[in-house]
């Protein structure tokens, strides 16, 4: 069987085998790395805090990448600019966030088309009576928060003046009558500009981290929700692909198989009566090979000459035993 396999023919078959499965292979990984992309895990390097003018571009779509991205930013609340948001869960109970208009000085290079200096609408904390939310902190602050995308618009007629029904920038754009940036920043820590930042060595945010108003519960807002399962489609299309490659490699051994047994056997592959050859064949005892005769050439040949391998040698008819045990001049 290793003569048959090591014919040009059955290198070929091997060759082009052998591509088949290397292709259904990187398929296969190309269906695993799919499975794990579609995973939706937390990025370690957004709990550390950066400036906001490094994290994200003024005026422009909040992006994935810049999505719960942990920011620090220093300005200036607007006196009496605070909204409420109702129905906001914080440890189970339901509240009002306080959002407030931080205007950023040197802001304006960031987003020339704005005209003139950014505000960041800040959500400064949670509150479980809307009478107690607090004044805005006076003079320069450092705000750290998580930066978030903005919340879709709704309409909040049916609420009490000086409330939203969402945190949305495009909203308070109106209100306010500023350039806001596209998202907003969900205040975790507060202190009096210049002095040192809430944050650990390693830049997260500090345990010790308060706001400067007591009257507010500081949020709670990890990153947006994580999905660590594997798209199981994904991994059942992967092991397909894996199947079809051996699949690939199998068909070539059935190949080189099937050809060496019809050298071996050709009384059971081969049938004269309507099939490719019209003659008779004959089994010779001394080399314990098949021939047959080619009515057409007028000559005997070997059953296992192959063309393309070596010429298709006569055989020259002597007395030999057919398969039926007669014997033949």
């Amino acid at each position: 069987m290793l003569t048959t396999a090591l014919r040009p023919r059955s290198i070929l078959a091997l060759i082009v085998s052998l591509g088949l499965a290397v292709g259904f292979v990187l398929l296969s990984q190309w269906q695993l790395e799919s499975s794990e992309q579609a995973r939706t895990v937390s990025d370690p390097a957004k709990d550390v805090a950066v400036p906001i003018a490094e994290a994200v571009e003024a005026g422009a779509p909040v992006t994935a990448a810049q999505a719960d991205q942990l920011v620090t930013v220093t300005g200036e609340y607007r006196a009496g600019s605070t909204v409420l948001v109702p129905g906001r869960l914080q440890d189970g109970a339901e509240g009002w966030w306080a959002v407030t208009a931080l205007t950023v000085p040197d802001s304006a290079q960031l987003w020339p088309d704005a005209g003139g200096e950014l505000t960041l609408a800040v959500a400064r904390g949670w509150s479980a009576d809307p009478a107690s939310v607090p004044a805005e902190p006076e003079g320069a602050v450092d705000v750290v928060g998580r930066y978030l995308p903005a919340e879709g618009p709704a309409p909040g007629e049916d609420l009490p003046e000086g409330q939203v029904r969402t945190v949305s920038p495009a909203q308070l754009s109106n209100l306010w009558d500023a350039p806001l940036w596209s998202g907003y920043v969900a205040a975790f820590a507060e202190n009096p500009a210049g002095a040192p930042l809430p944050l650990a060595e390693d830049g997260t945010l500090a345990p010790d981290a308060a706001l400067l108003s007591p009257g507010l519960s500081r949020l709670d807002i990890d990153q947006q929700p994580t999905d660590e399962s594997v798209n199981l489609l994904n991994v059942f299309y992967a092991v397909e692909w894996v199947v079809f490659a051996g699949f690939a490699l199998y068909i070539w051994w059935r190949f080189v198989r099937d050809e060496w047994q019809r050298e071996q056997h050709p009384d059971e592959y081969f049938y004269f009566e309507g099939g490719t050859f019209h003659g008779d064949y004959y089994y010779d005892q001394a080399s314990g090979r098949y021939y047959y005769y080619d009515p057409e050439a007028g000559e005997y040949y070997w059953f296992d000459d192959q063309p393309g391998d070596r010429a298709r040698e006569p055989r020259t008819h002597d007395r030999t035993q057919d398969r039926t045990g007669a014997h033949h001049d």
